[in-house]
């Protein structure tokens, strides 16, 4: 059994906006769609990974059915942006 991880973090890659981002004036923040949308961006690990199943990602890229990776969205717990 391999008893190893990696850990990839994209750092402000933005895949969405927070519940907070109206207070914020981020609303409709989603750095992979915007990108996504104006050029063509193939990224056929990060999809074997989960990237695209993220919930809130929409894009128009298909989900992987069964993706080799675990994947998610942080946010923050602290006050941002004051």
């Amino acid at each position: 059994m391999i008893k190893r991880a990696i850990v990839i973090v994209l750092d402000s890659f933005g895949v969405g906006e927070l519940p907070d981002a109206k207070e914020y004036g981020d609303q409709g923040a989603n750095t992979l769609r915007g990108i996504y949308n104006h050029t063509k961006l193939e990224l056929p690990n990060m999809k074997k990974l989960g990237l695209y199943n993220i919930r809130e990602i929409d894009v128009k890229e298909e989900k992987e059915h069964s993706p080799i990776g675990a994947f998610g969205k942080a946010r923050e717990q602290s006050v941002r942006k004051k």
